[in-house]
C-alpha cells in the first residue's frame, strides 16, 4: 500500500498548528462566556474551568477521532487522517494513548514542549511520541499531482533510437533519467542544466551507437528513456514463444 505521510510539518506531532490555536481560541472564549453566565464561588468556578480543559485539550479530540475514524476538524481542513500502522482505521483506545501521550509528554512543561517536535524530527515517517505507543501515523488524504509524461521521441530520431544497444544502462541510472526528465520544468535554470548534461553523459557513455546529431541533454534523454520504456512494453505484451520438443534439454523431454 503506497501512502503519503504527513511530516512534522503539517501534522500536530511536535506543536499544535494554527487551526488547533484557533479552535481553543474560540472554545475558551465561548466557555469564559458560559462562566459568567452560570457564576457561583470561586470553587466552581474553577470546577469548571477544569472540566473545561479536560473537554477541550482531551475529550474533544478523542470523541472526534474516533467518531471519525481519524479525523478532527483540523485534518479534514488540511486533508490528513490517522490511521493505524497496519493500514486500517484507528479505534478508541488508539486516540486515547495518542491525545494522552500528546499533552502530558509531547508537549508538556516537564518536557520543554519539544518532546514531540524532537521525537516527529528523528522518525523517518514523523511519528511523534504518542503515534508511537498507540501504534499509529498521520497520511495525507489527498496525494499530489502525478508528474507529466515523458514526451515522444521526435520523428527524425526514431531510427537511431530503434537501434539503439541499451543492455548497458544500470537500474538506477534509468529512473534518474526519467524523474529528471519529468520534473525538468520544475528546477532552477543551473542545476537543471548541470544535472540534466551530467546524465546526459552516463547514459551517453553505456549506450551505442551516439546520435547522429548533437542533442540537447533532455531531449537526449527523453529519447533514450521513451525506448526503454517502448521495449519494455512489447516484452511484456508480446507473443511468449514456446520451446519445441527438440530444443528442451535431455532431461526435460
Amino acid at each position: 500500500m503506497s501512502l503519503i505521510y504527513a511530516r512534522h510539518g503539517s501534522q500536530p506531532g511536535c506543536l499544535p498548528p494554527w487551526w488547533t490555536w484557533q479552535f481553543f481560541g474560540v472554545f475558551a472564549f465561548c466557555w469564559n462566556f458560559v462562566l459568567e453566565a452560570v457564576g457561583g464561588s470561586a470553587a466552581r468556578i474553577q470546577r469548571l474551568t477544569i472540566f473545561g480543559s479536560i473537554l477541550m485539550m482531551l475529550a474533544y479530540p478523542i470523541i472526534m477521532e474516533t467518531l471519525t475514524r481519524g479525523r478532527t476538524v483540523g485534518a479534514l481542513a488540511a486533508r490528513l487522517r490517522v490511521i493505524g500502522d497496519d493500514g486500517g482505521t484507528i479505534r478508541f483506545r488508539h486516540a486515547l494513548l495518542r491525545w494522552i501521550a500528546y499533552w502530558f509528554v509531547g508537549f508538556s512543561v516537564w518536557t520543554g514542549f519539544c518532546a514531540g517536535l524532537v521525537c516527529a524530527t528523528i522518525n523517518p515517517p514523523g511519528k511523534r511520541l504518542g503515534a508511537l505507543m498507540a501504534g499509529t501515523i498521520v497520511i495525507r488524504t489527498r496525494a499530489p499531482q502525478p508528474p507529466p509524461p515523458v514526451p515522444q521521441t521526435p520523428p527524425e530520431l526514431a531510427i537511431w533510437t530503434s537501434q539503439l544497444e541499451l543492455s548497458r544502462l544500470p537500474d538506477d541510472l534509468v529512473p534518474a533519467s526519467r524523474h529528471f526528465v519529468q520534473r525538468r520544468y520544475g528546477l532552477l535554470s543551473f542545476p537543471r542544466h548541470q544535472l540534466g548534461g551530467d546524465l546526459a553523459r552516463q547514459v551517453a557513455a553505456r549506450t551505442a551507437p551516439p546520435a547522429p546529431v548533437p542533442q540537447e541533454p533532455e531531449v537526449f534523454l527523453a529519447a533514450v528513456v521513451t525506448e526503454r520504456r517502448r521495449r519494455q512494453t512489447e516484452n511484456r505484451t508480446g507473443p511468449q514463444r514456446v520451446s519445441t520438443v527438440a530444443e528442451l534439454p535431455s532431461g526435460w523431454r
